[in-house]
């Protein structure tokens, strides 16, 4: 793994690199949050309900803190971009979930898949963030890092619930499986490393 220099003022990331970054997360956490909105009339159990429209809060919150910082990066404010078509699409296979008997494979792709995904890269992007250059957006994805981990926690607790038989265990591993594969082919939250721009300094090997 590169070891950046996080001494430069210009930071690992250059301006145009955090504005697509934080475009690109943006896309993913509004999505989410309206996709999780929409379940909560389709979802019959109880507790699942009221845990998502708490996420949904918090989320909404995530998407216009992102939205507030690219002004500041001279961006349009409250901007969100997919990486590229085939992350929409595995955005479009996890909301597409809306008969009242899935509620496992809504909780599935939320919470085994891309809320963990998000924060890999979140997590990832702090650690190659330039504390000097860029405070705004490390208290930021800080938030997100910690909230989102708390979001997984209960929501894991909540399925793993509902996950009573051997059918229902197959039924979860095999639309994570579908789901990772669709997530894999589009690159991520930020999609192919080739198609982004290169990042500023790097130096060493490890």
């Amino acid at each position: 793994m590169a070891l950046y220099d996080r001494r430069t003022l210009e930071g690992v990331y250059s301006v145009r690199q955090s504005v697509i970054y934080i475009q690109n997360y943006r896309y993913a956490e509004e999505r989410m949050m309206r996709m999780m909105a929409g379940w909560i009339a389709l979802t019959p159990e109880l507790a699942v309900k009221l845990e998502m429209a708490k996420q949904v809060y918090d989320d909404a919150l995530h998407t216009d803190a992102l939205g507030k910082r690219l002004p500041e990066l001279r961006a349009q404010p409250q901007i969100s971009k997919p990486p590229n078509e085939a992350f929409v699409t595995f955005m479009n296979a996890i909301e597409d979930k809306e008969e009242w008997e899935d509620t496992i494979e809504r909780l599935v792709g939320i919470y085994r898949v891309l809320k963990p995904h998000l924060i890999s890269h979140y997590s990832s992007h702090l650690t190659a963030m330039n504390p000097v250059y860029e405070p705004p957006t490390l208290r930021i994805l800080q938030r997100l890092v910690e909230e989102e981990k708390a979001h997984v926690e209960r929501g894991s607790v909540l399925l793993d619930e509902l996950l009573n038989s051997k059918e229902k265990h197959l039924r979860a591993a095999n639309w994570q499986s579908h789901l990772e594969g669709l997530l894999g082919a589009s690159g991520g939250v930020t999609g192919f490393e080739e198609d982004a721009p290169a990042p500023r300094r790097k130096v060493g090997r490890s």
